[in-house]
């Protein structure tokens, strides 16, 4: 062979690397970004269910998260029937967030209530924050 054709053999070779390398790293970040999305997708949702369970008379099943002790964490998700990481748990799980994605439900009372949504694959944790009394009722915070 020649040394042009060696040339290009060697150039070749190491845009092809080169090209694989970055592929892998395209794949790595979107699979995190699609595991934060799916943390926002499900803190979210189950915002909105604890909202729509506020928006019910206490007789009707409904929850009152302005006085102090009528709603806990455990109670909201017992009404809203979730599956939970263990039995006495307030972490509900969270499908398509990757390795041990979850939400728990914390903080409640006061007129509102938090959701904190984590996962090992995604980069931040999730804090949606439901405030049915409010004009924003529903806001999303993200930390390290």
């Amino acid at each position: 062979m020649g040394q042009q054709q060696l040339l290009l053999l060697v150039l070749s070779t190491v845009i092809v690397g080169l090209a694989t390398v970055a592929g892998i790293q395209a794949f790595s970040e979107n699979q995190a970004q699609a595991s934060q999305d799916a943390l926002v997708q499900r803190g979210t949702s189950i915002a909105s269910d604890i909202q729509g369970l506020a928006g019910k008379p206490s007789q009707m099943g409904g929850v009152d998260l302005t006085s102090s002790g009528s709603a806990t964490a455990s109670g909201i998700v017992t009404k809203l029937g979730y599956e939970t990481t263990s039995s006495s748990d307030t972490k509900v799980t969270a499908e398509g967030a990757g390795s041990n994605g979850k939400c728990e439900i914390k903080n409640v009372g006061g007129g509102s209530a938090d959701i904190e949504c984590t996962s090992s694959d995604a980069p931040q944790t999730v804090t949606v924050t439901v405030n049915p009394s409010a004009d924003e009722s529903v806001s999303t915070s993200f930390s390290s």
